[in-house]
């Protein structure tokens, strides 16, 4: 067909699209957060599967994987880390042999506690120019996309 041009589709501008923020802003804290974390023998990762075993465990890996949303054999092998240094405990759970349960150590709530002074800095150091109410709206949303995404089988 000669003479017709197919439209064009628009150029996705990456600095206003908001999934491309959204990855930027979850990189770059990760980022931050990784290296204010180094000091005390704890990264990003760890802190963030502390953090689930403590609110949410103990809980199985696969759970742990999800509350997470790290791959299985990523969290495995950051797993076997706060084992080693008795952040963490596994063991099988009573009800099914196959199933590992992920539990925190006193020891890994004292570094939890240590870490999460430190996240909190930053987080606010990051958040300290954004209205509390632009924040809820933002949780909301993103609540609102998360569950979406979990409905649609992500």
């Amino acid at each position: 067909m000669q003479g017709i041009t197919a439209p064009k589709t628009p150029i996705m501008e990456l600095e206003s699209h908001l999934f491309f923020l959204c990855t930027q802003v979850v990189y770059r804290r990760q980022r931050a957060l990784q290296k204010a974390l180094k000091p005390i023998g704890l990264s990003a990762t760890e802190f963030r599967i502390l953090s689930a075993a403590l609110r949410k465990g103990p809980l199985s890996v696969r759970d742990m994987a999800e509350w997470t949303a790290f791959e299985r054999t990523r969290l495995t092998h950051s797993l076997d880390g706060l084992e080693a240094r008795g952040w963490v405990a596994r063991n099988y759970a009573a009800d099914d042999k196959r199933s590992v349960l992920v539990r925190i150590t006193p020891a890994g709530k004292a570094i939890f506690e240590r870490a999460k002074r430190i996240v909190d800095d930053v987080t606010d150091r990051i958040m300290g120019d954004v209205p509390s109410s632009q924040v809820t709206q933002l949780r909301h949303a993103l609540q609102t996309m998360r569950d979406k995404l979990i409905e649609m089988g992500d």
